[in-house]
């Protein structure tokens, strides 16, 4: 396993772009979730928010909508192998096909794990900033961040291995998780009358739903908007969905013609 990352880091240790965008991965963390406590804090509605039992909630959340960069270097190394035809040298040179999925798997691991450290760090500066009591009340949103991280980077990479070229993988990705799925959602919610939000369990949705709030799944259900499906439920089927993505990626790679 270490040699297989030490092949995929190889490849990007003079990568400038790839340094870039983790540097910008990890200062956007940090920036955007200090304007979110800024903002919540002057709040009218809520001027807690941010205390320590509050934080592991939040922090995730709002760093969610930054793994879009992580994504993009997900699809970027992948699609870059076939530019320079990488995939296949290292086929030459002795990795297996499901050596090299492997590779891929780990390396993007490596980014989920470098993702949630991040995350952590961040809600727990948060938290020691609001001179709050340290707590680890909804620490299992760190959890769950750090699984919606696999799940979103896994289905990046299945679609720069089946699209192969930077551009179009980066583009149908993105409107697939930021459009489509969305569109998708509340349309299979609205004509599926047996199950309340069955939608939520479409692939991306399901790793979503995991990291909204407690506070806010409170304040839906004031207004009658709650969800009735609970958190195992979407853990257990992102779960699935990022081994059938790598069940997918294994069977696809070895029918490929390199």
């Amino acid at each position: 396993m270490v040699r297989l990352l030490n092949i995929e880091f190889l490849k990007l240790q003079r990568n400038r772009s790839f340094l870039i965008l983790m540097a910008l991965f990890a200062i956007s963390t940090f920036g955007v979730n200090y304007i979110a406590s800024e903002i919540i804090t002057n709040s009218p509605l809520s001027h807690s928010f941010v205390k320590f039992s509050d934080v592991w909630e939040i922090v995730p959340y709002v760093s969610s909508y930054l793994l879009i960069i992580l994504a993009f270097i997900t699809i970027m190394q992948t699609c870059s192998e076939y530019t320079y035809h990488t995939h296949r040298q290292n086929v030459i040179d002795g990795l297996s096909r499901s050596q090299y999925i492997t590779a891929k798997i780990l390396f993007i691991v490596v980014l989920a794990l470098f993702a949630t450290v991040i995350t952590f760090i961040s809600a727990f500066v948060m938290g020691i900033s609001s001179y709050s009591s340290v707590s680890f009340e909804g620490f299992r949103f760190i959890f769950y961040f750090f699984v919606q991280t696999i799940a979103y980077l896994s289905f990046a990479f299945l679609f720069a291995l089946t699209i192969k070229k930077s551009a179009p993988a980066i583009g149908i990705f993105f409107i697939y998780s930021l459009i489509i799925e969305n569109i998708l959602e509340k349309y299979i919610n609205k004509i599926i009358t047996g199950i309340d939000k069955t939608g939520g369990f479409l692939p991306i949705s399901s790793s979503e739903h995991l990291l909204l709030p407690d506070k806010v799944k409170n304040l839906l259900k004031i207004v009658n908007i709650s969800d009735p499906h609970p958190e195992y439920a979407y853990l257990i089927a992102s779960i699935v969905y990022i081994a059938l993505c790598y069940f997918t990626c294994f069977y696809r790679y070895k029918k490929m013609d390199l």
